[in-house]
């Protein structure tokens, strides 16, 4: 019985370890996001210290079929208890208010085969290659190759100033990335926009291309950002303007020709062509009468009230358009894939994917990767976000 025989010292360490390495330890609970999911371990444990007639630490690490037994979770959400007490034999049953728990649980449980799903999930990385593909290549600046792999587009929320009507970008620094995960740190020159590579962090120098002083501190601070041209105040976020503007000021790519030689990442700043990628995506994109976007409003709440403080009224605005085309594309193509069962796996596949398409994402200066929009509670709105390529998602 659980009263007496759940080993709490034995489970808690075993939970712990396993909340440590959750980016290895990749369980099929993994397939979609689901808001504080509990260690399945934690479960393991329950069951095994209610259902079976050994102790719990030699339980563990056998294999035991409790089937006939029927387990039970009104409440299911992301389907932990569920997951595990199938592991082990179990007939489940699981019922929960919010829908999206339900197809989660489903798509987490039903059988799928891998080799149909694996081919079909190729046939769609090659189709999204030949449709947008191009849009998330950049050249190198080392070797000159014309088409390496985009990881990261970083961009700056921008607002019109309103005394001179010129635009201002409201980064909270200039340092782009830090020297703990790249040899250097790197710096975005408040001047002319270039990216330098330094020692320091706190007395980075000066500008290689420009020589203007680089500085750690930008303009913007708690809701306030001096014009550079004018010197006015002005106030951020401003709900009247509408949903924020954004301009690429940095790009994070991959070169494999490149790398063997190659220490730290590889960091530039947009050339033309970058933006000429930009702009053909925006009108590929206004030309196209999307099937599945949707154009839900936001309704208002707690948290979705930040979002329409910063001009947000409809969900698709938190999108760029290159996103918004691929995910499009992404979404046709699914929907034309004839077994139900894969379809249904890449369609959950794509709504995950959903945390980081999206212009909410944030770019982790140390870590030097994108953070997802749940990375914190609720709806955290930037001043730099962070575009990470459908391609290598």
């Amino acid at each position: 019985m659980i009263e007496k025989d759940f080993d709490i010292p034995f489970i808690a360490d075993l939970a712990l370890r396993e909340k440590q390495i959750q980016q290895n330890y990749r369980p099929i609970i993994a397939v979609h996001k689901w808001f504080a999911r509990r260690p399945g371990t934690l479960f393991r444990g329950l069951l095994l210290a209610e259902f079976s007639d050994k102790p719990l630490r030699d339980a563990f690490y056998l294999g035991n079929n409790f089937q006939g037994l029927r387990v039970a979770d009104p409440f299911m959400g992301g389907g932990s208890p569920l997951l595990e007490a199938n592991r082990v034999g179990c007939d489940v049953v699981g019922f929960d208010i919010n829908p999206m728990s339900y197809w989660i649980v489903k798509e987490e449980m039903e059988h799928l085969d891998l080799e149909d799903y694996e081919k079909a999930a190729a046939s769609l990385l090659r189709t999204l290659d030949r449709e947008v593909g191009s849009f998330y290549r950049t050249r190198c600046l080392h070797c000159g190759t014309q088409d390496v792999h985009v990881k990261y587009f970083l961009w700056v929320k921008v607002k019109r100033c309103r005394t001179c009507e010129k635009d201002i970008d409201l980064f909270p620094g200039y340092l782009l990335s830090a020297d703990s995960r790249h040899p250097r740190n790197v710096f975005v020159c408040p001047d002319c926009g270039e990216l330098t590579e330094t020692d320091s962090r706190t007395n980075p120098g000066r500008c290689i291309h420009c020589s203007a002083l680089l500085i750690l501190a930008g303009p913007a601070k708690r809701s306030h950002c001096l014009c550079p041209a004018c010197g006015a105040d002005n106030l951020f976020p401003d709900a009247a303007a509408g949903p924020p503007r954004h301009r690429l000021f940095a790009i994070e790519y991959h070169c494999s020709k490149c790398k063997p030689g190659h220490s730290g990442r590889f960091f530039k700043k947009p050339d033309g062509r970058d933006m000429e990628r930009v702009d053909d995506a925006e009108r590929r994109w206004a030309a196209m009468r999307p099937k599945y976007v949707p154009d839900d409003k936001i309704p208002s709440g707690d948290e979705s009230n930040r979002l329409h403080r910063w001009g947000y009224g409809h969900y698709r605005e938190m999108f760029n358009s290159r996103q918004l085309l691929g995910l499009e594309i992404s979404a046709r193509l699914i929907a034309k894939t004839e077994n139900e069962r894969v379809c249904n796996a890449l369609a959950t596949n794509l709504s995950d994917l959903l945390r980081y398409q999206n212009m909410l994402c944030r770019y982790d200066t140390r870590a030097l990767k994108s953070l997802d929009i749940f990375s914190v509670h609720g709806f955290p709105v930037g001043l730099v976000q962070c575009e990470s390529s459908l391609m290598v998602s």
